[in-house]
Parts: C-alpha cells; structure tokens; sequence
C-alpha cells in the first residue's frame, strides 16, 4: 500500500563513523525490520541525491531507504587513500552492522552495481534483494569517451556556483529540470579562494579506477545467488546506440549468468536518466516486494 505521508517521505540526514571515517547518510522512511531496508548506493562520482525521487518513492510504500554518499563523495570524508570496491563494501557491511541490519536489499547505480555484486559474491548471508541498474556487465570500447563529459568537472574550478550550474545545464547527458538542479547543487563546494568546485576530488576517482581494474569483477556474477533484477537503460551517452553502459548482449549474459535472475528495460532512458523513470520505480518497488 502506498502511504503518502509527508514525514514518512521526508529526507533524514545523517553521520555515521565507520572504518576511521564518517560518512554522511540520506534516509527516507520508517525503519521497522531489516528486511524492509533497502540501500541505495550511487555510481562513480555521484552522491546519495542521486535517489532524491526514487528514495521517497520506496518511502511512501514502506521501505526504509539508506542512501549514504560513499567515500570521497558528497558530504563524507575524503581520505587521501583507500577507493575501491572492497573499502566501499566495507563501510557499507559497517553501515548495516551499526544500524543493526543483518541483512539488506540492494540497488546499485553504476559503481554501485558493482559494489552490489561484490558484496553478492563475498558476503552473501548480508544481502536480500539485488537491483544492478545499468551497469555489471563488461564494459564496452567507447565507457571512457561516453563518461568523460560527467568526469570533466572533477577539479575544474568555476568561478561561481551561477557558473557551476550553467555549465552542467549545458550538458547533453541530462534534461536540465529541478532535480538536476538540486543535484549538482549538493555538489558543489566553496572554494576558500572564491568560487566552487566538485565536492568529489579528482584523485579519489582516479585511484577507485585503478583499484578496480585490478579486480577481476567479470567473475563476480557467477557467485551471486541473491534474487536479482538488471535495469537497462536503452539510450547511448554518444548517440542512439553508441555509449551504452550496459549493451543489451551483455545484459542479457548477465540473465544468464546469475541464476533466476531477470531483464527490465527502460526505453528512452540514458545511463544517468533511467533512475527517473516512473517505470524504473514501478520495476523495482515491483521486485523488491515480490514474494520469495
């Protein structure tokens, strides 16, 4: 049942010290049992306003939806080092363990997805539910061009927050509208000198990236027992069918791969767009409540 609840449905906001670290937490909902907690965790350089519509969306049917910005991003801390998806899992495994969660569904965006397949594979007793959004497939040729225009901000300085926001308002990649607004507003952090910059520091993503290409992550999915739900979105960052995240082939290995689990696209949707679909909600509220 959908219960449209202003203070069930507002935003929470939280600091939580896990691993020598705070991470800051974006909550919506009630939480009751464990089993009706879901995390919600962003792609590479994003931040816990990516689900800014879905995790009130999941508030207002009875979830309790976690969102925390990972390390290096948004509000948390930025240690120097120690990115990569094994310190991710960590800190997320440190999250539920603090909010005394045995268990937790997942949805993961991108990085996130990957995170949720890591912690599928290595720590399975902690996860119910898995959501990988557009992304655990193996990667194509043209990732790095498709998300250079999302990585370009990282480090450039903008001689205003006015300046910030038009520069990403320019951008093909999104449909400018409150959201996005909203969003990059978090984002940006105030320069001691005047101006801001990314909240996300070039050099944590740059080491995440080395990190990870050191894992061997297309062997992941073959150790994922967890219910599972792949969302595709069906539009390329370059074009019709050029940048797309996760290629309908590789989605579709990916079904077969992962035991029981099943493909939903979102036609018209891009990499960064899909999570704001009304039928990315529908899809995933559908999933997570379904009956074992």
């Amino acid at each position: 049942m959908i219960v449209e609840d202003g203070a069930a449905t507002r935003l929470r906001e939280h600091e939580l010290a896990v691993n020598g670290i705070t991470l800051h937490l974006a909550t919506w909902g009630v939480r009751t049992t464990p089993d009706r907690a879901v995390l919600l965790v962003h792609g590479l350089t994003a931040s816990s306003r990516y689900w800014a519509e879905f995790g009130p969306a999941l508030a207002a049917r009875g979830w309790y939806a976690i969102a925390p910005d990972l390390r290096g991003r948004g509000r948390s801390a930025k240690p120097a080092h120690g990115y990569g998806l094994p310190f991710h899992a960590d800190d997320l495994l440190a999250l539920c363990d603090d909010l005394d969660l045995p268990t937790a569904h997942l949805v993961g965006h991108s990085l996130g997805a990957l995170i949720g397949l890591f912690l599928a594979a290595l720590h399975p007793e902690r996860l119910g539910r898995l959501v990988l959004v557009d992304a655990g497939g193996n990667l194509p040729a043209d990732t790095a061009q498709a998300i250079a225009g999302s990585l370009a901000r990282l480090g450039t300085p903008y001689p205003s927050l006015d300046a910030y926001l038009g520069a990403m308002r320019r951008s093909p990649l999104w449909s400018w509208n409150p959201f996005w607004e909203a969003y990059f507003r978090y984002d940006a952090e105030e320069r001691a000198g005047g101006g801001v910059v990314s909240r996300v520091p070039k050099g944590a993503i740059a080491e995440e990236n080395a990190c990870n290409a050191a894992i061997r992550t297309e062997v992941l999915p073959d150790s994922v027992r967890a219910p599972t739900l792949i969302v595709r979105a069906t539009t390329g960052l370059l074009g019709a069918d050029r940048g797309l995240i996760l290629p309908a082939e590789e989605a579709e290995r990916l079904t077969r791969v992962i035991a029981g689990s099943r493909l939903v696209e979102i036609p018209g949707t891009n990499h960064y767009t899909v999570v704001l679909d009304g039928r990315f909600t529908q899809a995933v509220t559908s999933f997570l409540a379904a009956p074992e």
